[in-house]
């Protein structure tokens, strides 16, 4: 039987941590070719990439992981650190000062590396009171994760996926919009602000934002499953099966694992 998303994940964070890149790269893979927006994971993948001596390709990924979470303070270190290897040292810097303007500007109750774990563990507890059918509780989870990183746009795109289940349609298009005017190309949120739509009966407003993710993506298995609902005049499927996300960043950096 092919593993679940998190049995991958666990499974190649234990090969992380052994120190084993080739078996855990194969399970990030995995994991990104199901679930691409997964931030946390295009980190790790480009740590092991880098730890493998590919640094183009870390480098990829490491610049992936920060369109989706751009306030991913372990990222843009790390991303220093390979432009650093590569030789291009003027970027090297922006990226160390870029990291440490984040830092900076964090509510200054934890460091960057703290507040990050703290946050994904409240998401974690979220995603699982949403497998539990507790969106109520999921919610709770989500906001205060949001209250330690508010940056972190996978979690506020839970939220409002949380919030879909929950029927409260404008609280989640408001977070939703939050999500995408920090960053427009973020294609799960809009998937799912096409389904708020959908939901409200605003079948033209619906096919806009899809179709805006079928000119960015026009291969995404949802956008084609959207568009033929609306073609074919079916029922929307459950916000609980709307586009996922994984965790949004750790705080592993190179050297520091259990950070």
């Amino acid at each position: 039987m092919e593993p679940t998303i998190d049995q991958l994940i666990s499974r190649g964070r234990r090969s992380f941590e052994r120190r084993d890149y080739v078996s855990a790269l194969a399970d990030f893979r995995a994991v990104l070719e199901r679930q691409p927006n997964y931030a946390d994971i295009r980190h790790l993948a480009g740590l092991c990439l880098s730890f493998l001596g590919r640094p183009e390709e870390a480098l990829e990924e490491l610049d992936r992981a920060l369109e989706l979470n751009d306030g991913y303070v372990e990222a843009h270190l790390n991303r220093a650190i390979t432009l650093n290897e590569l030789g291009r040292y003027d970027e090297a810097r922006e990226a160390f000062e870029r990291a440490g303007r984040l830092e900076r500007a964090g509510d200054g109750r934890f460091p960057a590396a703290i507040s990050a774990r703290l946050a994904n563990a409240h998401a974690d507890l979220g995603d699982l009171y949403m497998a539990a059918s507790a969106p109520e509780a999921a919610a709770t989870q989500y906001r205060a994760a949001l209250e330690l990183r508010p940056r972190f746009l996978d979690i506020r795109n839970k939220l409002a996926n949380a919030l879909m289940q929950l029927g409260d349609l404008e609280g989640a298009e408001s977070e939703l919009r939050e999500v995408l005017e920090a960053n427009p190309h973020f294609l799960a949120a809009r998937l799912n602000l096409g389904l708020v739509h959908y939901r409200r009966g605003q079948i033209d407003l619906a096919v806009g934002e899809w179709g805006r993710c079928r000119a960015q993506d026009p291969n995404h298995p949802q956008v084609r499953a959207y568009l033929s609902m609306v073609e074919e005049n079916a029922v929307p499927y459950d916000a609980s099966e709307a586009t996922e996300n994984g965790p949004s960043d750790s705080s592993a950096t190179r050297g520091n694992l259990d950070a």
